[in-house]
């Protein structure tokens, strides 16, 4: 068979997965897609951890310092979230086994928990050591529970020293 025709072929059957994975997961598609409008448009954020308790999460600074991996501002990403970068090979390996090669994602349950230690790891070593002094490990005030319960601000003041 002429290399293009198999090329070909496997174009389209990563088309055809890639299609299959929208159409199977269109609710939760939709779902994330209203809520990321939502938030952008009404609070100007779109963390709920941040939202809600005004404090950083583990993953915040990862989608900047995705960005800054694209545009190949590697120490800036490294300062911005060290873990983007795995998370990116990670997500690029699922991604090439699903649709480039069409196979089951070994070791995808032991790859996310093995990420998601890590990611709490390096958050706990970065709220100790960075929080609240350097973005994105910052309180943003005008969150829920800051409105809403009278005493949450003393109450972080008095634990994180905010």
């Amino acid at each position: 068979m002429p290399e293009g025709n198999r090329d070909n072929r496997g174009i389209k059957a990563a088309a055809v997965r890639i299609r299959r994975d929208l159409r199977d997961y269109r609710t939760g598609i939709l779902v994330f897609a209203v809520y990321y409008i939502t938030v952008h448009v009404v609070f100007h954020a779109f963390c709920p951890v941040v939202l809600f308790t005004g404090l950083p999460c583990a993953g915040c600074g990862m989608t900047r310092a995705f960005l800054f991996l694209f545009t190949g501002q590697w120490e800036r990403s490294w300062r911005m979230n060290p873990m983007a970068i795995f998370v990116l090979l990670f997500l690029v390996y699922c991604a090439v086994m699903r649709y480039g090669f069409g196979k089951r994602i070994k070791g995808l349950k032991s790859g996310t928990a093995v990420l998601c230690l890590c990611l709490l790891a390096v958050y706990g070593y970065r709220m100790t050591v960075l929080f609240p002094n350097r973005p994105p490990y910052v309180y943003t005030p005008g969150n829920f529970l800051e409105k809403t319960v009278p005493f949450y601000k003393e109450i972080l003041r008095r634990v994180l020293g905010i």
